[in-house]
C-alpha cells in the first residue's frame, strides 16, 4: 500500500480530534519528497558539468529515504493503535510515556 493511502486509512481509524497528527506525518512526507527532488536536481545539474555521479550513493540515499518513510509511517500506526486502546487495561503501550 502506498504511504500516503496508509496515512489516509490511519487518519479515518482515529478519531477527528487526533486527525492532526495525520497532517503532520503527510507534511513530513512531503518534505521528505520535495529533498528527494532537489537531490534529484541536484545530481542532474551536476551530471551536466560532467561531473560522474556515483550511483551506489544514490542507492544508498534512496534507500536511507524509504527508511526514513517506513520508520515515520511506524511511528504513525503505533501511535494510532495506543489512541485507539486508550483506557483498554489489557492494552501494553507502545510508548510508556503516553501518546497524549
Amino acid at each position: 500500500m502506498a504511504t500516503l493511502a496508509k496515512v489516509q486509512d490511519l487518519k479515518q481509524s482515529l478519531s477527528k480530534e487526533h486527525h492532526t497528527l495525520t497532517h503532520f506525518v503527510e507534511h513530513a512526507l512531503a518534505s521528505i519528497e520535495n529533498l528527494v527532488e532537489e537531490h534529484r536536481e541536484y545530481n542532474a545539474a551536476q551530471a551536466l558539468y560532467g561531473e560522474k555521479i556515483k550511483g551506489s550513493e544514490v542507492t544508498v540515499f534512496r534507500e536511507t529515504v524509504a527508511k526514513v518513510k517506513e520508520a515515520l509511517l511506524q511511528t504513525l500506526e503505533k501511535t494510532a493503535e495506543d489512541l485507539n486502546h486508550k483506557g483498554d487495561k489489557h492494552w501494553s503501550s507502545h510508548f510508556k510515556d503516553g501518546v497524549e
